[in-house]
């Protein structure tokens, strides 16, 4: 394919998206596969990482920081509570929401599979030094921020 046919800057531009959307593929790939062995999908694993680390939250909170949609997160949520990983409560704050909980179980689940997932980051970015995954952090946060 003739490089020119788009010009410089946007076949430049195509690659990098292509790079950046292949190695994320890889890296969920991987992912993925060690939270299904835990018996979680990724979507699951993403709730238990959030509740784990922030403590009970609401739907609408947990959606936010996991970054899935509302309609999801509830089948998510649901299925969760049907395997006694997460409960819900009333919130005391507002009556009309529910807060969300970690239970024992999923607390247990995650302190089994979490360990195995940093393990395979530190496998997976094991060929950038620091600097350079400082590097790329600061990149991507510069090109997200220009919305």
């Amino acid at each position: 394919m003739d490089k020119n046919l788009y010009g410089h800057m946007n076949h430049l531009n195509l690659r990098v998206l292509i790079a950046l959307s292949r190695t994320n593929k890889r890296v969920l790939k991987r992912s993925a596969a060690i939270f299904n062995a835990g018996g979680l999908t990724t979507a699951q694993f993403a709730v238990l990482d959030v509740l784990y680390h922030k403590g009970s939250l609401s739907i609408n909170q947990i959606t936010q920081s996991v970054l899935s949609t509302g309609g999801n997160m509830t089948v998510v949520i649901n299925n969760m509570e049907k395997l006694k990983l997460i409960s819900r409560c009333i919130d005391p704050e507002d009556k009309r929401s529910n807060l969300i909980s970690i239970t024992d179980e999923g607390r247990r689940r995650f302190e089994v599979i979490f360990p195995n997932h940093l393990k395979d980051l530190e496998k997976f970015f094991s060929p950038l030094t620091d600097e350079e995954k400082n590097s790329l952090l600061n990149l991507l946060k510069k090109i997200g921020s220009g919305d």
